[in-house]
């Protein structure tokens, strides 16, 4: 009997150690990266692309996290080529850029064709560097971006090479009338200070996913998308 209790409590250890390791594993795949530390030029991207997939044009770059438990941060570039038959996607380590990660090509649909845009590079003025600086004073939130994309958009009716930055942040915009109003409180007591104090700051700081669109030739603003 007492051999049946240790194995029904071994049982037990195992089975909550295999359920915090599913735990762990969900709280990593959750976790993103700093897309603002990874700013190949369109430019240098295009070569990376055309140097395994010869005759295609570079449709859509983008920085984010792959979609693994490594955490790992990947340019993901796509393209198709002269003919629009065949589409491409690779994927490539932003960290080195020469370890392609993936790289495969399929038959293209016949919607796939109808949004095919080939991304001229040499109409990228703005660098993913300027981008992100003027995606972040545009959002107006503390932390990095967790992505970032550049793509041909139609904007005013023609086709523009445009940014889409992510940020998944802090609000930086305070409440001026929490601030004021906790300012000029005479609240005699210390803990009735301290709770207002910490409900100001509560208000002016709040989770805020935000994605800033630029127009990629001038640094123009397009957008600026908000969800709370």
């Amino acid at each position: 009997m007492k051999k049946n209790n240790k194995l029904v409590l071994l049982g037990a250890a195992l089975t909550m150690t295999a359920g915090l390791s599913m735990v762990g594993a969900s709280v990593n795949a959750d976790q993103v990266i700093n897309a603002g530390q990874y700013t190949e030029s369109a430019q240098q991207l295009q070569q990376i692309f055309t140097n395994k997939n010869k005759n295609f044009s570079l449709k859509e770059v983008s920085v984010e996290n792959h979609n693994d438990n490594k955490q790992e941060p990947v340019y993901e570039l796509e393209g198709f080529n002269a003919k629009k038959t065949q589409s491409a996607k690779m994927i490539v380590n932003a960290e080195k850029t020469n370890e392609v990660i993936k790289n495969k090509t399929k038959k293209m649909s016949s919607s796939d064709k109808k949004d095919a845009n080939a991304l001229n590079v040499n109409d990228v003025k703005k660098s993913p560097v300027d981008a992100i600086n003027l995606a972040k004073k545009y959002a107006s939130v503390t932390g990095n971006p967790t992505s970032w994309k550049l793509e041909m958009t139609k904007v005013n009716g023609n086709e523009t090479p445009v940014y889409e930055v992510e940020f998944d942040g802090t609000a930086t915009a305070a409440s001026s009338s929490s601030a004021s109003s906790a300012k000029s409180s005479s609240v005699k007591n210390a803990k009735a200070k301290k709770s207002s104090k910490a409900s100001s700051k509560k208000a002016t700081k709040s989770a805020k996913k935000v994605t800033v669109k630029l127009n990629a030739t001038n640094g123009n603003k397009i957008a600026v998308e908000n969800d709370d």
